[in-house]
Order: structure tokens, then C-alpha cells, then sequence
């Protein structure tokens, strides 16, 4: 008989993510049928979770670990976390997800991430913060509201939340980087085996926690909101024996109990930045840092040196100009024993570092951290970003003055800003996470044509934040220097199309 072309999807409750895997790889090496395949993997899994476990290893071992991990994509909620944990834990090229947005969230200062040992100081600082916010928003919604009334025939539940978002947009600039949030991800378990060691080898312990946690989730049960009418359901019926099948299909499992296994800190990516750090005191002689432009655009370089400019940027606050402007007056001696910093240390599974890559166009932006947030989600970028810090100053929403919130934003902004320097030197950390959003990140952004056209597009428009709309501006404004004929064409628009009424 001839076959058949035949398209259907499998898998189901009783197929966790590790099972799909190993059932597509054991499919992708044989001649029988998905349907056949699938279920003589789901018949091991009923067998039960050590049987169904040694099983999984012999195809770990026979097919590959990271082969099959690929094809196990899981879907895991990460809730109360902070912005900080956040945005590290987004940080990946492979990732599907969405973080909260501080438009549709209640903050307090209860609602915060608080770091060990972190003294009085921290949390009057968090207190006094999210005091200011709670008075400033009501403040700028009214005035907000004031000056943009509800239109003839506009819905009032959408003018609601259209002047809210405004208001939040403004207000947000002074929530501390402690404040907690949620973010929900698919990703293949070789992201999260990868994902999950990048967070353990970051500086900031309550990242490392969530390492813990995640990899904690891959061996536990997997939510199911019917599991409860599922038992009710079971409880009813009579025959014994059909039951107890019914009640090992049904049953929650964990997603990813054996392929998740590699994960510890990155010794590579920890003892070369160690040794960055030691190098760029010796080497770059820079007085001061300078925090004078908010988008610098770089193209057509030395791949060498551009390497070595960004290792160094990603352990120091210099501005990428001005790290460049010193390394490419070196000899090619001196950049290839720099470049050999970054890759000495490298272990036989480690992937170079992400300082090492080069693109075609590199920005370095510099904003408020509020709109990094943003602008973290673009996948098609090589991001190095710079450590928080006080040392740039803060930003100031552009309608800040407009609707009446510039005195109280600034006053106080410039009162957390000597706490924080103070704070800074015998707690780093908490230091960090006392930090307002409106505070400056420093970050490269590198890139191919197409997704400076993508951010353009995407970025600049009515419902956007002012704050990424201007950087996207900026961005191609700074492409056009590199080629006025392309950057001509990037469909960006201007400021003046700005409008409440759309988010």
C-alpha cells in the first residue's frame, strides 16, 4: 500500500515534556509510526517513575543529551521575584516568554525583594520609595485625566486604563529595582539546563536562588488547574482496576526529571571576569566616566578590537568610545594577550563568552533602567550589559514637568541618591536593589540591519513608553550616519504622534 501523507499532533496529559522528547528521538531512529511510537513511551510511563527513569537513561546516553533536550519545551510560571532576578532571567537568545508589567500591578513596600544582612538603611530607603510613588501616581492620574478628558464616545473602562498607563509610565521611574514581579516562559529544556547554570553563576544571591528553584521545578509535579475534578471524577468510578489505569495516566508528573542535569556555576564566565576586572585597572587609564550620550552607533570594525573593547566594557561604567579609543592604539600583541583573557579559562563545554561576539552594527545605549527592561526583549541582539549603578544619575520621564510631578519625582530621587552612595560602599548589593527604575543602565546592543529597522518600527508609535521611543529615535538617527540611504527607509515615528488615548 502506498503510504500516506498524514500531520497530527501528539503528546497530551499523559505525556510531560521529557517524554515527548525521548519519543520523537526515539522516532527520528526508526520506521514506525508516531502513533506506534508514542505509545510504547506512554505504556513505560504508567510502569512508573523509576522504571520510566532508567528507561529515559538509556536514551540519554544512546541518542544524546542535548539533542533530546531540545525537543522538551516546558511552560513554568516564575512568580514574586525581583525586577533584577527578572531581567536575568529573561536574558537568554532562545527564550519565549512575558514578564508583568508595572502598568497592572499594586506595588507596596511589603512587595519586595529583601537581600540578607540588608541594614536599616535598605529598608527606610524601600519604605520612604514606595511612599513617594503611592502619592505621586494618584497625583499624576489626576492631572493626567485633567488634562486629557474623556472623548464623546470613547469607552470609559479604556479611558480608564489609557490615563492609568500614563500615569504609570511616569510614576514607575521611582520604583525600587527590589520590587517583585512574575514572569511566565516556554523554553526547550536545553535552554533551561543552560539558563539555569548562566543564573548561578551571577552575583546577586537571590538570582542564584532562583537557579535552585527552577531546577527544583523540573523534578516536581507539574500544576494542572482540573487536577482536583480529575480525582473527583476518578473517585466515582467503581471498577477498581480500570481506576488505578486511569489514575497513573492522569496523574501530574514532573517535566523534566532527567534531562535537566548539567547545571552549576560557570567557572569559565566567573574567574575571567575576575581577571577583566584586575586588567582594565591596569590597563585602561581613564579619569573619568563619561555619561554624556544616550546612544552611540559603532560599524566596520577591527573584529579584534571590538572584542576587546567589550570585555572590557562589560566589567567597568566607560562608555564604549571610550574604551575603544584606547585599545585601538594597541599593538596586535597586546589586544591578542586581552582577547586570550577571555578564552584561557574556557572548559571543554563551555560556549565562548557573550563579550566575545562581534555583529555588524553596535550601540551603546545608554537609559533608565525602566526602559532597558523594554528594550532586554529584543532576541535578535547580542546584549552586554554594564552592572547598576548610582554613577550615571537618574532620568526624568519627558511629561514628568507636564502633569505636575517634577518636584516631587526629583526631591525624591535626590533624596534615595546619597543613601544609595552610602549604602553602596559596605553593601553592594542592597544597594542595587534599592535603586529606582528611573536610575541609568548602561548596556551594548549589537546587531544586524534588519532589527535595527524591527526596533524602529516596533518601538516608536503611539502606546509606547516616551522614554524607548526616544532611544529608538536615537538609534536610527545614529544608523543613519552609518547609511543615510537605509536608514531613510526604517518606518519610525515621531514624537508628535504621541497620544494618551492609545497604549
Amino acid at each position: 500500500m502506498k503510504p500516506r501523507r498524514e500531520i497530527y499532533a501528539v503528546g497530551g496529559l499523559a505525556m510531560p515534556p521529557e517524554a515527548n522528547a525521548y519519543g520523537l528521538a526515539r522516532y527520528s531512529r526508526s520506521d514506525k509510526p508516531a502513533r506506534e511510537t508514542f505509545t510504547a513511551m506512554a505504556e513505560k510511563i504508567l510502569e512508573g517513575h523509576e522504571s520510566m527513569k532508567r528507561f529515559f537513561e538509556v536514551f540519554y546516553f544512546q541518542y544524546g543529551h542535548a539533542s533530546i533536550a531540545d525537543l522538551a519545551h516546558v511552560s513554568m510560571a516564575i512568580e514574586n521575584i525581583s525586577m533584577i532576578a527578572a531581567i536575568e532571567v529573561v536574558d537568554e537568545q532562545l527564550w519565549d516568554g512575558q514578564e508583568r508589567s508595572t502598568r497592572y500591578q499594586h506595588f507596596s513596600k511589603d512587595a519586595v525583594y529583601t537581600p540578607a544582612k540588608a541594614p536599616a538603611a535598605y529598608k527606610t530607603g524601600i519604605a520612604y520609595l514606595m511612599s513617594e510613588y503611592n502619592k505621586l501616581f494618584p497625583d499624576l492620574l489626576a492631572e493626567v485625566q485633567a488634562q486629557n478628558p474623556l472623548p464623546k464616545d470613547y469607552p470609559e473602562k479604556t479611558y480608564q486604563g489609557a490615563t492609568s498607563a500614563r500615569a504609570f509610565d511616569i510614576a514607575r521611574y521611582l520604583l525600587p529595582l527590589a520590587s517583585l514581579t512574575s514572569v511566565g516562559q516556554i523554553t526547550s529544556g536545553r535552554t533551561l539546563e543552560k539558563m539555569i547554570s548562566r543564573l548561578y553563576s551571577n552575583r546577586y544571591s537571590e538570582v542564584r536562588a532562583v537557579a535552585d528553584d527552577l531546577k527544583a521545578a523540573c523534578n516536581a509535579p507539574t500544576f494542572n488547574p482540573f487536577t482536583n475534578e480529575i480525582r473527583q471524577g476518578l473517585s466515582k468510578i467503581k471498577d477498581q482496576k480500570l481506576r488505578k489505569r486511569l489514575q497513573s495516566i492522569l496523574q501530574p508528573r514532573a517535566p523534566l526529571p532527567t534531562l535537566v542535569k548539567y547545571t552549576a556555576p560557570i567557572k569559565y564566565h566567573l574567574e575571567t571576569e575576575k581577571d577583566l576586572r584586575q586588567a582594565a585597572k591596569e590597563l585602561l587609564k581613564i579619569k573619568t566616566i563619561d555619561s554624556s550620550h544616550d546612544v552611540e552607533a559603532f560599524h566596520k570594525q577591527d573584529p579584534l578590537v571590538e572584542a576587546v573593547t567589550t570585555l572590557f566594557y562589560s566589567v567597568t561604567h566607560y562608555s564604549y568610545k571610550q574604551i575603544k579609543d584606547i585599545v585601538s592604539d594597541w599593538s596586535q600583541k597586546k589586544l591578542t594577550e586581552v582577547y586570550e583573557l577571555g578564552t584561557r579559562k574556557r572548559g571543554s563545554h563551555d560556549e565562548l563568552m557573550r563579550s566575545l561576539d562581534t555583529h555588524s552594527v553596535t550601540f551603546d545605549v545608554l537609559m533608565d533602567v525602566g526602559s532597558y527592561r523594554d528594550m532586554h526583549r529584543h532576541r535578535r541582539t547580542i546584549q552586554v550589559p554594564q552592572d547598576y549603578t548610582y554613577l550615571h544619575g537618574y532620568d526624568t520621564h519627558p511629561e514628568t514637568g507636564k502633569y505636575g510631578g517634577l518636584y516631587p519625582y526629583q526631591l525624591a530621587m535626590d533624596t534615595i541618591t546619597p543613601v544609595l552612595k552610602k549604602l553602596d560602599k559596605t553593601n553592594h548589593e542592597a544597594a542595587v536593589y534599592l535603586m529606582p527604575m528611573g536610575f541609568k543602565r548602561r548596556s551594548l546592543f549589537k546587531m544586524g540591519w534588519n532589527e535595527i529597522d524591527y526596533i524602529g518600527k516596533l518601538r516608536t508609535g503611539p502606546g509606547r513608553h516616551l522614554s524607548y521611543w526616544q532611544i529608538a529615535l536615537r538609534m536610527v538617527e545614529e544608523a543613519k550616519k552609518l547609511s543615510p540611504v537605509r536608514a531613510k527607509h526604517i518606518p519610525t515615528k515621531p514624537l508628535s504622534q504621541d497620544s494618551v488615548y492609545e497604549r
